[in-house]
């Protein structure tokens, strides 16, 4: 141990260098285990932090595919807190969808809290070569994010996935991250939390168990009554419309490298608009929802891509919502089928496809 204590205190040049050269290979050994997707091969349980800890489990859940491409074509689902509350489950999805008259497919809700477009942009990047449709949800929430914390993700966080293109838009966007050609930033961090998180479990309990991961947590909470929400409305006319009004733009410019990185991949994009109460917010968002809506119809004319927004074509009552935009089950089980029956009638029709 004197020795090995020694060595570290060794200032010689050659001894750092040497150092350094043991020390590279491990650190790529250690982001090639998850930028391949290998670490998937541990049980996604094993991995999560905590049971609403959506950022590993997407970011596992890519890394699945990647490893084990489905044999179905697949669909994806991209999207913040409201898409991952939208539908019921990717295989539920799937199921409805072939019920609708569709194909058969693999579907996975890869909707993460906060998901920015640039987390949607890595996962983009990591989709397997195999025919995928993209769901990429749009609302207020996803035109409300800054430009510094959708730049994150290119260090890895909040998602263990390494993009390429997307460093090479933020660079030419913005300036930044002009070298950034590592996440073993994000990588680290996640470790860290996860290792924590463990010490916890252990000195709390006295034994590690595999987490149970709760896909819809909101279904645990108690919805907001009708007066709580109507603040709610008002809230995010004083609080997030001026956020709206600073970032809408690039959010947007994001949005559109995201499509046509997409397609850039040969997948099929699909814009969605996601759920919200229109019970409850009325009018109120008519100004903000129709910049984000005419942008987004802007971005899908420009790349032939379908715009879906039937959110005023299905009937969801107020009831059946936690709040403003996350769907309790009885009104996920409505949007679902609705998404699912346009889904299905975009593959008869030909936009859609199932094979290369």
């Amino acid at each position: 141990m004197n020795s090995f204590t020694r060595g570290l205190r060794n200032r010689n040049p050659l001894v750092l260098v040497l150092a350094a050269s043991l020390l590279a290979p491990a650190l790529l050994g250690v982001q090639g285990w998850f930028t391949s997707g290998a670490w998937s091969a541990v049980p996604m349980e094993r991995w999560v932090r905590t049971s609403t800890d959506d950022y590993m489990v997407v970011s596992w859940m890519v890394g699945r595919l990647k490893q084990d491409p489905p044999e179905t074509p697949l669909v994806v689902l991209l999207g913040g807190s409201s898409g991952r509350e939208a539908v019921v489950s990717g295989p539920s999805l799937a199921r409805d969808i072939e019920a609708r008259g569709g194909p058969r497919v693999t579907a996975r809700n890869l909707s993460s809290r906060m998901q920015r477009y640039a987390q949607s942009w890595a996962i983009v990047d990591n989709l397997p070569d195999t025919p995928t449709t993209v769901l990429i949800g749009v609302n207020l929430g996803r035109f409300t994010t800054s430009p510094a914390s959708n730049y994150n993700q290119v260090v890895g966080r909040e998602l263990l996935l390494k993009s390429d293109s997307l460093r090479r838009w933020v660079h030419d966007y913005s300036g930044e991250h002009a070298h950034s050609y590592t996440i073993l930033p994000g990588i680290f961090s996640a470790l860290t939390s996860y290792v924590q998180q463990r010490e916890n479990d252990l000195l709390d309990k006295g034994r590690l168990r595999p987490r149970p991961y709760r896909p819809h947590p909101f279904d645990t909470r108690k919805a907001l009554s009708e007066e709580e929400k109507h603040k709610f409305v008002d809230k995010w006319l004083t609080t997030y419309y001026p956020r709206f009004r600073k970032v809408h733009e690039f959010d947007a410019h994001m949005l559109e490298g995201l499509v046509a990185e997409a397609k850039g991949r040969g997948l099929d994009v699909v814009l969605v608009d996601l759920p919200w109460n229109r019970e409850i917010v009325g009018d109120a968002f008519d100004e903000p929802m129709g910049v984000y809506q005419a942008l987004t119809e802007d971005i899908a004319a420009k790349y032939e891509v379908p715009y879906l927004d039937f959110n005023r074509d299905v009937e969801i009552p107020s009831e059946y919502f936690l709040d403003l935009s996350h769907l309790l089950p009885p009104g996920r089980a409505i949007w679902q089928a609705g998404l699912a029956e346009r889904l299905a009638r975009l593959y008869a029709d030909g936009v859609l496809r199932t094979g290369s």
